[in-house]
């Protein structure tokens, strides 16, 4: 099956518009949470970049938090596709949910991140009637490697990877579907 993007209501943005979201998603998802993480750890405030404690992660919850929000409030003023769009909005939805979470309960982020795009691919692959049965079980892989890890490090119980791979798969599917 051929899919055409502008039949679906759909359009791909310009070059430099790729770019611009590229670099503003690694900016506020990646770069700036990170040198929060260091200016934390630089201050005493976190003991390492594990930060093994729920109440470690509070802050640097937050701070991703804000910086998620900034740019789903971003595109949503920018002309840019309601596909991406959405797939911000739904890592906003996450990361703000793994925080109140955080405040009883420690949960893994890992597994709701990995769950979260797990739950936006079967979404985007269900809405758009797209073939990405490989892929899923691709991410299902990496998805059973990164519990795997999690689980083998000690970082988290079995309940905290389940709820946080359900966790991310849920707000995904609910918000795409």
């Amino acid at each position: 099956m051929i899919f055409n993007l502008e039949e679906a209501g759909l359009w791909l943005p310009s070059s430099s518009m790729q770019l611009f979201l590229y670099l503003l998603t690694l900016t506020a998802t990646c770069l700036l949470p990170l040198f929060i993480a260091f200016l934390l750890l630089k201050t005493k405030y976190i003991a390492s970049l594990e930060m093994a404690t729920k109440e470690e992660r509070k802050i640097p919850y937050l701070a991703a938090a804000t910086f998620y929000f900034m740019e789903s409030y971003l595109l949503m003023k920018l002309d840019v596709p309601a596909l991406v769009q959405a797939m911000i909005l739904g890592a906003t939805i996450l990361v703000v949910s793994v925080l109140i979470i955080n405040l009883f309960w420690k949960i893994s982020s890992h597994m709701a991140g990995i769950g979260g795009l797990c739950g936006m691919m079967i979404a985007v692959s269900s809405r758009l009637q797209i073939n990405m049965h490989f892929l899923l079980i691709a991410l299902f892989l990496v998805a059973g490697f990164v519990a795997f890890s999690r689980l083998k490090l000690s970082a988290h119980n079995p309940g905290q990877v389940y709820v946080g791979f359900l966790l991310g798969v849920t707000v995904q599917m609910i918000l795409f579907l």
